[in-house]
């Protein structure tokens, strides 16, 4: 058992320059951890309560029933958190999860990645997981562009993670020259990536396509798309791009890309109650990643392998440690691909890659190689490859 004296709670800045939580605990015996949540531009419709407001009462109710009680276990302390999720939201409550499951590594003597692969009783390794690179952003990380594709990003198959960064920070600059030299990089999106004026989808795809060739790499480089269709959706309809789409054309939109570009990696095409062209596209697509975020919201209950084969994992959308790896095991047992997944707004936190890595995670999903926050993901993923970070 652990005992917990004392807990701080303070605000740090994200990637967007605003507050985020910070949590660091302290055991009885002076054992010391610190966590910190990211968050969503918007969150999706299906995830457990987030809230950038801080009910300072109730956190302060917790946090003195944390002090007068000994937690069993890490479900057992998530557990207890989740009865104030719907007060306080994920936000707030992911710091606590996070910061109580590095302390109880520390207590055990055991790497972060050790503690999570021995709670969750799960010990498939993975050479690596895929990182997942935003290239071109649009959707709602681009006010302009709001219904467009979110992210163009290439899928980079290289093992171990140590080799693919010199490919991934080669492409990228490769790129980033090329929008500068044409004067249409207008600055850098949420997940680093690039934001650019005068190109359309297929412009941008076909440029990612072209520089995969030019520079040699399409035997382990292909591209994957996040569509976020969930943003552009109104009255069952889809506002994309200027046009107003039923989901038939939208599908025909969509295979269109995949049958003339080599993408492997498809994300939330349809809106999360557009059920029938769920199945529709996964039936199209079978050797391909038909991958699940806002349809799924890293919730157990939601998960259903009939309607994709992949499914993003986000920390926050659910708020524990515990049903995040819940959801994760549900997904394995369905025969789905994973994807352990950032979000738009980001701390230095990387919780994630040790959760990536500890669970052999298909996919990992850590933004373009720009800004701090981004940085320190692929620098925690190049630390975990000598698995001695505690």
């Amino acid at each position: 058992m652990i005992k917990i004296k004392e807990i701080k709670v303070r605000e740090i800045l994200n990637s967007e320059g605003k507050e985020a939580l910070e949590v660091e605990m302290v055991t009885t015996d002076n054992r010391k951890s610190i966590a910190s949540s990211p968050s969503a531009i918007i969150p999706g419709r299906k995830e457990v309560l987030t809230t950038n407001h801080i009910h300072t009462n109730i956190l302060n109710q917790m946090i003195e029933e944390i002090y007068r009680r000994e937690f069993k276990s890490q479900g057992n302390f998530d557990n207890f958190l989740n009865q104030y999720m719907e007060k306080l939201g994920t936000n707030v409550c992911l710091p606590f999860s996070l910061a109580y499951a590095r302390m109880c590594a520390k207590n055990q003597d055991m790497t972060l990645v050790e503690y999570i692969r021995k709670i969750a009783n799960y010990h498939v390794k993975n050479p690596s997981p895929i990182p997942l690179v935003a290239i071109f952003s649009g959707g709602i990380h681009n006010q302009e562009e709001k219904g467009s594709i979110q992210n163009i990003m290439i899928a980079v198959d290289i093992h171990p993670f140590s080799k693919s960064v010199p490919v991934i920070t080669k492409f990228y600059t490769e790129i980033e020259n090329k929008v500068k030299e044409k004067n249409v990089l207008k600055y850098y999106g949420a997940s680093s990536g690039m934001i650019v004026q005068g190109l359309t989808e297929d412009e941008k795809m076909k440029t990612v396509e072209e520089t995969i060739e030019r520079l040699h790499y399409e035997k382990y480089v292909s591209i994957a798309i996040d569509v976020a269709a969930e943003h552009f959706y109104k009255n069952e309809k889809y506002e994309y791009n200027g046009q107003i789409l039923n989901s038939q054309k939208l599908n025909d939109i969509l295979m269109g890309y995949i049958q003339k570009y080599n993408i492997t990696y498809v994300e939330d095409p349809f809106d999360s109650d557009d059920i029938q062209y769920w199945k529709l596209i996964k039936s199209q697509n079978q050797n391909i990643a038909i991958v699940g975020d806002d349809l799924f919201a890293t919730q157990d209950k939601y998960i259903n392998s009939e309607l994709a084969n992949g499914i993003i994992i986000k920390m926050n959308q659910v708020g524990t440690l515990t049903d995040t790896i819940n959801a994760f095991l549900k997904a394995k047992r369905e025969n789905m691909v994973t994807c352990v997944s950032q979000r738009s707004i980001e701390t230095e936190d990387t919780f994630m890659c040790d959760l990536a890595v500890a669970l052999g995670s298909t996919y990992i999903k850590i933004g373009g190689p720009r800004r701090g926050d981004r940085i320190a993901k692929y620098n925690r993923l190049l630390r975990l490859e000598e698995w001695d970070v505690k």
